[in-house]
């Protein structure tokens, strides 16, 4: 059946009536799914969808479907969407900074790779430079793997050296994205910046999916391989009496 021609305010409503539907859903909304609910044509919704999806106010979850997009989870943190979290994580990141006296950071899926909300300061002089506001390609960055292996983010299509460590097949970046899931931690060394380390967890919501991902960072010639595992379990630790005062506090 042909389509009737709409208005552009038409156009708006239609629009504005599907990103508040995917926005308010719990689970990410597949396309046959918004077509039922609104009553809208199948072509209609898809363009109006990709629309959407192209100028990030909708993104596509790594299992399908619709949900929130990029330019909205930035907005989100610049409006102090992540000021809860970020407060209450300042004070396990102030800790894991005392203990190693490295750089910790906290980040996010962000439009355009994953962007850097929070930093701790560690206490040495040669230390990371100050990620916040920045963002980092989710290929050659430990928060990145470890947001692609929980189910937060995806890998870039086209795998950008910034190194001449960066990972750059796709097969190589799979397998130590499902091993960081395995493990729970991700790695980077000399991949986003020559002499830079980096050591990642997720700090995980109720549904099991990263909502954002704890680092640790330093040079090279401190953080030795041997030094990796027990940054990572010393942030699993500090993050569960997080999630443990998460939990009293809903009580």
């Amino acid at each position: 059946m042909e389509e009737k021609p709409v208005t552009g305010t038409q156009s708006i409503d239609r629009a504005c009536d599907l990103l508040i539907r995917v926005l308010n859903s719990d689970d990410p909304q597949t396309l046959s799914e918004l077509v039922s609910v609104t009553g809208l044509a199948k072509g209609t919704t898809a363009r109006i969808l990709s629309a959407l999806e192209r100028s990030g106010l909708l993104g596509r979850s790594p299992i399908g479907g619709f949900e929130a997009g990029p330019v909205l989870n930035q907005f989100a943190v610049r409006g102090g969407a992540y000021t809860a979290l970020i407060g209450s994580l300042t004070p396990a990141m102030e800790r894991i900074a005392d203990i190693t006296h490295e750089t910790v950071s906290l980040a996010v899926t962000g439009h355009n790779g994953i962007d850097n909300i929070a930093q701790v300061e560690g206490s040495y002089l040669l230390g990371s430079r100050n990620w916040v506001g920045e963002s980092v390609p989710a290929h050659c960055s430990a928060a990145g793997k470890v947001l692609i292996a929980f189910g937060a983010a995806s890998a870039p299509a086209t795998l950008v050296p910034r190194t001449v460590e960066t990972i750059t097949d796709f097969a190589v970046l799979d397998a130590q994205i499902r091993r960081a899931h395995e493990v729970g931690f991700a790695v980077i060394r000399n991949e986003l910046e020559q002499g830079l380390v980096s050591i990642s967890i997720p700090v995980l919501g109720d549904n099991g999916k990263a909502i954002a991902a704890l680092s640790v960072s330093g040079p090279a010639e401190r953080i030795t391989p041997g030094d990796e595992i027990h940054i990572a379990q010393l942030m699993r630790r500090e993050l569960s009496q997080f999630h443990g005062t998460q939990q009293e506090g809903a009580a």
